[in-house]
Parts: C-alpha cells; sequence; structure tokens
C-alpha cells in the first residue's frame, strides 16, 4: 500500500495517475469503501442495541438473524460495485 501526496491510501500503486494525482476511479473507490464503512458501523450498532435490550433470548435470535439479512441486502451492490472499480 502507497500513500501518496494527500495522504490517501492506495491499494495497487500500479494505477496512479500521471503526477501521482488521485483519478476519478480512486474517488469511487473511496466513496464506496466509506459507504461499506457506514453500513458496517450501522449493523454493529443495531446488534449492540440488541444485545443490551430486554427482548426475550428467542426474539432477539429471529431480530438478529432479519437484522444480518438486511445487512447483507445493503451491503452487497457497494462490494459488487467496488469489486467491478478494482478490476
Amino acid at each position: 500500500m502507497v500513500v501518496n501526496r494527500t495522504g490517501v491510501t492506495k491499494q495497487r500503486p500500479e494505477r496512479q495517475s500521471p503526477g501521482g494525482a488521485i483519478t476519478d476511479n480512486d474517488l469511487k473507490i473511496l466513496w464506496v469503501t466509506r459507504t461499506l464503512t457506514n453500513i458496517d458501523f450501522q449493523y454493529g450498532e443495531d446488534i449492540l442495541n440488541l444485545s443490551h435490550s430486554n427482548i426475550d433470548a428467542e426474539q432477539k435470535r429471529y431480530i438478529e438473524a432479519e437484522l444480518l439479512l438486511k445487512y447483507r441486502e445493503r451491503r452487497e451492490p457497494y462490494q459488487k460495485l467496488l469489486e467491478s472499480l478494482r478490476a
């Protein structure tokens, strides 16, 4: 991993643009990565709140399964987009 002059890390240094500037593709990757991080953080918050609630254990398991399903549904299109941007 390489850090360019602006302090942004790049996963693939061989794809640097002339002069070390950030390309449009790099910005898209950063945006998608940030979006994935936000989705991950929200899922973590939801699970933490659920674990601290006074709900019956069986209901917690059901809600946790539903949260995981929703988390995967929200994350999947961004993960596919990130993979296509990195290709």
